[in-house]
């Protein structure tokens, strides 16, 4: 096997005392047989129990925490209607108030990846969803516009740590066979949360008030994180995890090859590698396109397509329902045409640039003339765009060897996909102004999304977490 060159691993170049850490991974990886094909011979040492998959339930505990995530971001896109008639705000004014919770969002977005990494994925999913649940729901109590953009930026503030905590999860539960789907899987949630729950919260909006509709997906999130604290730790630590289950996990989670021990490489270390880079700027053409959707889809169809605000959040459901699985789907096929050798030297990036060139499909929406043509062709954009950071998050961890820098590396990640995303509800908002019109707006999300295509397959070719960012190659058998 060979050395690698790990900041605080053994010096420069040079072979590192085996750790401990690695040592259990040797113990774990003795304990199950497999190949490097990822395939599994069934010689278990515990038994002719069948394997259990106890890990499910954390994923789909964090499939719920990222449904939660996005309905209460999406609660602003359907209220926005409302609240500008209450407080006569302008698009421009509207746009600000959608993106104001990303404001917070990616100024606290690097913090969180070092949370994350000191703290641990399990602690960090908790402590997030609930600051960002009272922040939610406190949202239905706002006087006013000023009281209401702190509610948001609070917002903000607390679901910074949802993609790191998501993508660390799957590192640390995840066999690596399994990344790209279990992050498809789990990030469905993010499409499915406000294709179920944008008819209910429109309706519960059109029935009542926008403010009861904050105060109950508050409300929701306080209840997950209570589930949570309860029933999961590390997977060591969990106690309901069958032991050859555990056992699985600890041998499979990286890729055929021991993990590396130490500090990592930090911030400056991660930005040296031109993949970083590549994966950032591919991340925000992406969500660019799904902040534009996921915060002026419901307007534009009151305004320019004239339905009702109930209408609005049915219509709405149809790309994000579609959107969940088209994401799983992706990431699944992903996985099983990869093997560990080609995720190793990072060909996962061919269904990124695939995903983004889809996304750009959004730009014929302006010639659609029928409601039904419109719905469709959205479906392009908002799966796609769904679909590309899930796919980069699974590219990450295939590209990264240092364990340290995971949760730094996911929170580079997230904040260069939201750098962008921060000015698709504002930029829009100023194109709705000028002309009347959201034709400019689907366009020019369109040509990010080709943009980010080339960053992709441009740059997303060498490894992250070494000292000398080293082209990644094909993983080699002890």
């Amino acid at each position: 096997m060979r050395s690698r060159r790990i900041l605080g691993s053994g010096g420069e170049g040079g072979e590192a005392p085996m750790p401990s850490l690695e040592l259990t991974w040797i113990k774990a990886r003795a304990t199950l047989r497999f190949n490097l094909t990822g395939q599994h011979t069934g010689q278990q040492i515990w038994g002719e129990a069948p394997m259990t998959r106890r890990r499910f339930w954390v994923y789909f505990l964090l499939f719920l925490l990222n449904a939660i995530c996005y309905i209460d971001r999406v609660n602003m896109s359907l209220a926005g209607h409302s609240v500008a008639q209450e407080y006569g705000l302008s698009p421009v004014a509207l746009g600000y108030l959608f993106s104001s919770f990303l404001w917070a969002y990616v100024l606290m977005m690097l913090p969180a990846g070092r949370l994350v990494d000191s703290l641990g994925m399990h602690r960090m999913a908790a402590i997030a969803a609930a600051v960002w649940s009272i922040f939610q729901a406190l949202t239905g109590a706002a006087a006013g516009f000023v009281t209401i953009l702190l509610t948001r930026l609070g917002l903000g503030a607390g679901e910074a740590p949802t993609y790191p905590v998501t993508y660390q999860a799957v590192r640390d539960w995840g066999p690596y066979t399994e990344r790209g789907w279990a992050v498809g899987a789990i990030s469905a949630g993010s499409m499915l949360g406000p294709a179920l729950a944008a008819p209910g919260v429109a309706w519960l909006i059109q029935a009542t008030s926008w403010r009861w509709s904050f105060a109950l997906t508050g409300g929701i999130g306080l209840l997950w994180v209570v589930l949570w604290s309860v029933f999961v730790r590390t997977p060591e630590r969990t106690r309901w995890v069958p032991e050859p289950e555990r056992q699985r996990i600890l041998a499979e989670r990286y890729a055929g090859e021991p993990p590396s021990e130490g500090k990592g490489v930090g911030y400056l270390g991660l930005m040296r590698s031109p993949s970083m880079w590549g994966l950032a700027i591919s991340q925000g053409c992406a969500v660019y396109s799904l902040y534009l959707y996921l915060s002026w889809l419901p307007t534009y169809l009151v305004t320019a397509r004239h339905l009702s605000i109930a209408s609005s959040g049915l219509f709405t459901a149809v790309p994000f329902a579609a959107a969940s699985v088209i994401m799983i789907a992706t990431n699944w096929i992903g996985d099983r045409l990869l093997t560990p050798g080609t995720m190793r030297s990072g060909r996962r990036r061919l269904v990124v640039v695939a995903s983004l060139v889809l996304t750009a499909g959004g730009m014929l929406i302006p010639l659609a003339h029928s409601l039904a043509l419109v719905v469709f062709l959205t479906i392009l954009p908002v799966s796609f765009a769904s679909t590309t950071p899930a796919t980069n998050a699974a590219l990450t961890n295939d590209l990264l060897r240092s364990s340290a820098d995971s949760g730094r590396a996911f929170g580079f990640l997230v904040l260069g996909g939201n750098v962008f995303g921060l000015f698709a509800p504002i930029v829009t908002g100023y194109i709705v102004a000028a002309t009347g019109s959201f034709n400019s707006a689907f366009v020019l999300a369109g040509a990010l999304a080709l943009f980010g295509a080339v960053v992709s397959a441009a740059f997303t070719h060498h490894t992250l977490g070494e000292t000398i960012p080293e082209r990644a190659v094909a993983a080699r058998a002890p």
